[in-house]
């Protein structure tokens, strides 16, 4: 907007400057003839000033626009969302404080933002509860056929998730015309190794965040991953050659669970041999001690693998 105002302003100070009454102050007078009429000998009149287009409105009517930094949009963001949460509007809280975190602060403030934010989505998302007008979650009426596992695949979520969600003993026993919350995936994760931190998110809104350790010397690339694979009890098979260590094996390094993942930018692209998974040495966690996977305490893990969906989900490792 400021430049488009500076851009009229000097075109219509061209016009004026440079109109031929301007160039010859002689031109002021010029002759007006009706159509069809001769003129008359000494008749003159004073020439019109030009009329600046319709679409370029005067210098003093222009409205300049700022765009404010960050650290103010944040700030703005925080304030809004205390009031959403005096007001007990929990789905504004949420999407006004998962804006301001991803925006950057600080301090006390992200503290804070990530204890309102892992308590909105524990209440609002990973419980039974719905909240109107909540776009991450629906109500869903179990149909003649239907099983858990394609309902949690059309929503690009896990039957684990939904079965947690909506207290079901058994994910392969379902009832028909039963009413069931729905969560609108995929989730996704980002990893901040100098924080050691793995973020959970549906969609822009944060969910949780949990403790990792990651590989030694900067050996976990930065970039985007894709899940790939998912399994329960893995069988660790050493990826420089050694002994392999079979699933439930107290020396199993990768613990309950691994989520294989597949580098498509930055410089994890194309790699495939590094996963998340659990590990067997809690004291690693907050260190970069890996070969290059991300690790995390081993009830942990087993919370991520729900959330975490093959093919849908991404994670973002980022410095």
């Amino acid at each position: 907007m400021l430049l488009a105002g500076a851009l009229a302003a000097a075109w219509w100070i061209y016009r004026v400057e440079n109109s031929p009454a301007a160039l010859d102050p002689s031109l002021m007078l010029t002759q007006q003839t009706p159509a069809g009429e001769q003129p008359e000998v000494g008749s003159a009149t004073i020439a019109p000033t030009p009329t600046p287009p319709p679409s370029l409105a005067p210098p003093s009517t222009l409205i300049v626009e700022e765009k404010k930094p960050p650290a103010t949009r944040a700030a703005a963001l925080l304030v809004a969302g205390r009031e959403a949460l005096q007001r007990n509007d929990e789905v504004a809280a949420r999407t006004e404080l998962s804006d301001a975190l991803q925006l950057g602060v600080g301090g006390t403030e992200e503290e804070f933002l990530r204890t309102e934010l892992t308590r909105l989505g524990t209440e609002t998302i990973l419980s039974p509860r719905i909240v109107s007008g909540d776009p991450l979650v629906d109500r869903y009426v179990i149909q003649p056929g239907d099983v858990l596992a394609k309902i949690a695949a059309v929503n690009k979520v896990s039957p684990d998730l939904l079965a947690s969600i909506n207290g079901i003993a058994d994910k392969h026993r379902i009832r028909e015309g039963q009413t069931i919350k729905i969560v609108k995936g995929p989730f996704r994760a980002v990893v901040t190794k100098r924080a050691y931190t793995l973020d959970v998110y549906l969609g822009d809104a944060f969910v949780r965040q949990f403790k990792v350790g990651l590989g030694a010397d900067d050996s976990t690339p930065t970039g985007e991953w894709r899940v790939a694979t998912k399994l329960i009890n893995p069988t660790y098979y050493p990826p420089r050659g050694g002994e392999i260590i079979a699933a439930d094996d107290p020396k199993n390094p990768l613990g309950e669970r691994w989520i294989g993942l597949v580098g498509v930018s930055g410089a994890a692209v194309d790699q495939e041999r590094y996963g998340i998974h659990g590990t067997n040495d809690p004291d690693s966690i907050g260190k970069s001690v890996s070969m290059g996977c991300i690790r995390l305490p081993n009830e942990d893990v087993e919370a991520l693998y729900t959330y975490l969906v093959e093919t849908h989900s991404t994670v973002t490792v980022r410095d």
